[in-house]
């Protein structure tokens, strides 16, 4: 997904909602939106949103300024009284809880704000990145979404400056692992690796695809540290490791069932034997991955065929309905993809 235009300044709530992606904010209910006073909401409603604010800032003294009725939902915005930051809370009227909190901080805050032993390791994963590319920031949010479907909840992240889409997460809960995300320009980045993903699909599919879009991926959690390159359709896909240079997963629009029960009905039986997959898989796990499926034991789930051996890597292989492996990912035995 591309991810232009998330810093957008404004102040109208709605174009904010729109501008961040799901991570960093819960979509309000549609539906009119009015603008309502502070002083309109229950004290029971204001004291839990004061609790949000305190809890994320601290004993930094604030005010509420605007409250936007948005249907089952009020969006309650204010800032810290020392100009540092602005805030976003969500409450939800049906659950009687705060959904969301979201402290907007500038850059330059950074060493107001962040603990010194966490700026240091911000720092250090910026620096270590990418020796060609400095990642630079304008503004970095402190993020509280318990209620979201998915991670991190609790989090520090900064956003890139200007045109440039990138992202690092500190996921809190986590021990304050970090992940960045950074797009790339493809004429900056080598064109052996735009080169390699290429020949990478033309080997699965068939057929020759150019490759329109680059990011490079880190993540401290699973220590995955690999390039994604897309066509421009974002259709088709291959991750390549940022340390090993090598192909490590491929993508392609191959699927062919038209529906979940057609999905059911074409591998309710197994389509190959694992020996018959094997000997499928084995031509383009070469071409792909320079990898020999010779002594691996095969594991079939629907369209899925997982193969392992003890010691080496293991091979996650999907079929279509014709037996055509249209995605293959590579999952090295050190469970790295790097």
């Amino acid at each position: 997904m591309r991810k232009k235009g998330w810093l957008v300044a404004a102040t109208v709530v709605i174009l904010l909602m729109t501008a961040v992606p799901a991570q960093a904010a819960s979509v309000p209910s549609t539906g009119e939106t009015t603008v309502k006073t502070v002083s309109s909401l229950t004290p029971t409603v204001t004291s839990r949103l004061e609790e949000a604010v305190k809890k994320m800032a601290g004993s930094e003294p604030f005010s509420f300024d605007t409250v936007m009725d948005m249907g089952k939902t009020w969006i309650v915005e204010g800032e810290l009284n020392d100009g540092s930051a602005v805030f976003q809370t969500e409450y939800n009227k049906v659950n009687s809880r705060v959904e969301s909190t979201t402290l907007r901080y500038k850059i330059g805050s950074m060493d107001q704000v962040l603990p010194s032993e966490l700026k240091k390791k911000v720092l250090s994963a910026i620096e270590s990145f990418d020796k060609n590319k400095t990642l630079e920031f304008e503004a970095f949010w402190r993020v509280h979404s318990p209620y979201q479907n998915n991670e991190p909840k609790d989090y520090w992240v900064f956003w890139g400056a200007g045109d440039s889409s990138s992202s690092l997460y500190v996921d809190i809960a986590d021990e304050n692992r970090i992940s960045i995300h950074a797009e790339y320009a493809l004429a900056n980045v080598d064109s052996k690796l735009v080169t390699r993903a290429e020949n990478a699909l033309r080997n699965t599919w068939g057929k020759s695809v150019a490759i329109a879009h680059a990011s490079r991926h880190k993540d401290e959690s699973d220590g995955g540290f690999y390039w994604l390159f897309e066509d421009a359709n974002e259709s088709s896909s291959v991750k390549i490791g940022a340390v090993t240079g090598r192909v490590l997963e491929v993508s392609t629009p191959q699927t062919d069932w038209k529906s979940d029960r057609d999905f059911a009905a074409s591998f309710s039986v197994p389509k190959y034997t694992p020996e018959q997959a094997k000997k499928a898989a084995a031509v383009i796990a070469k071409r792909l991955f320079n990898m020999s499926l010779s002594g691996y034991t095969v594991k079939i789930d629907k369209n899925t065929y997982t193969f392992t051996r003890k010691g080496q890597a293991a091979l996650i292989a999907k079929i279509n309905k014709k037996g055509v492996f249209y995605e293959l990912s590579l999952f090295p035995s050190n469970g790295k993809l790097q």
